[in-house]
């Protein structure tokens, strides 16, 4: 099990978030709630992709993934769309880097969470470019 996060605010809205030795800001004016959400559904969506494609022996070097949402006018607002675009870099088939990430997002936990309220959108396409940094 992993340590345990800590979250510390001072005046009003204004926080950290600590975990595994690293901090991140919190705030309106640095990382948001949903920002967090987004990069853990983003993140362990890649986590499972990663896992789905090594036990499918399929090469990828890197990826970039765009996630957005859409909330509920209703209260509590909670999401009501996510939106997640993802660039594979691999010179595998589409086709196979397409059934890596349906798998994905069907055994992905954040994902299939966050399912629970709002539809999941996904896409996928591919470049064979070298990754960029």
């Amino acid at each position: 099990m992993r340590e345990m996060a800590e979250l510390k605010y001072r005046d009003g809205f204004h926080g950290t978030y600590e975990v595994g030795g690293q901090t991140l800001k919190i705030g309106m004016d640095a990382i948001r709630p949903y920002d967090m959400t987004y990069g853990a559904v983003a993140s362990c969506m890649w986590a499972t992709y990663l896992d789905v494609t090594k036990k499918k022996e399929v090469s990828v070097q890197g990826a970039d993934v765009s996630i957005s949402g859409f909330k509920r006018k209703a209260i509590p607002a909670t999401l009501e769309r996510v939106v997640i675009h993802v660039t594979v870099y691999s010179k595998e088939p589409l086709e196979k880097l397409q059934e890596c990430m349906d798998l994905a997002i069907k055994y992905c936990s954040m994902v299939q969470t966050v399912a629970k309220v709002a539809a999941i959108e996904y896409d996928i396409q591919k470049s064979e470019e070298e990754p960029h940094a």
